[in-house]
């Protein structure tokens, strides 16, 4: 299914930031940057899984999940399993869509706001938010003092 070829490119990009962190960036993941909030690197890699987390599981799957904070995950081996769990619910909401990938679904958020989003909106959503947030990592890492790789689905 395209779905699945599609984020297979995301996962590919993914690991090209997660190796550049584990062998250059290391403890600076946990270094708060001026120019985003005082943020780190490791703020933004949890705000992404708890992204997906968010609208695949609890909004469109019904399943009830914890917000991760990121102050827990502190280095780059404590980041890829939590990524594990993100690979395995994209794979069960493929799954569990792939025929209906136009299908209203309808979920409450927070201040009792009705949403309605299909399966495809969502995913769109999920992994455009990613690269939007990836390319912020990468500009948090630049100014942190490194070169960032080439992290495009296509790498030249």
């Amino acid at each position: 299914m395209i779905l699945q070829k599609q984020y297979a490119l995301i996962q590919g990009s993914r690991e090209v930031v997660f190796n550049f962190i584990d062998t250059q960036v290391g403890t600076d993941l946990n270094t708060p940057v001026p120019a985003f909030e005082n943020r780190a690197v490791r703020y933004l890699l949890m705000h992404n899984a708890n992204t997906y987390f968010h609208w695949l599981s609890y909004f469109a799957l019904k399943k009830p999940f914890d917000l991760l904070n990121d102050e827990n995950f502190t280095n780059i081996n404590l980041i890829r399993p939590v990524y594990t769990e993100v690979d395995n619910t994209m794979a069960f909401f493929i799954e569990n869509f792939k025929e209906q990938l136009d299908l209203p679904l309808y979920n409450t958020l927070s201040r009792n706001r009705q949403v309605s989003a299909t399966p495809l909106q969502l995913f769109t959503h999920v992994i455009t938010h990613e690269f939007h947030h990836k390319g912020q990592i990468m500009s948090m890492c630049r100014l942190l003092g490194y070169t960032p790789p080439d992290t495009d689905v296509i790498r030249f």
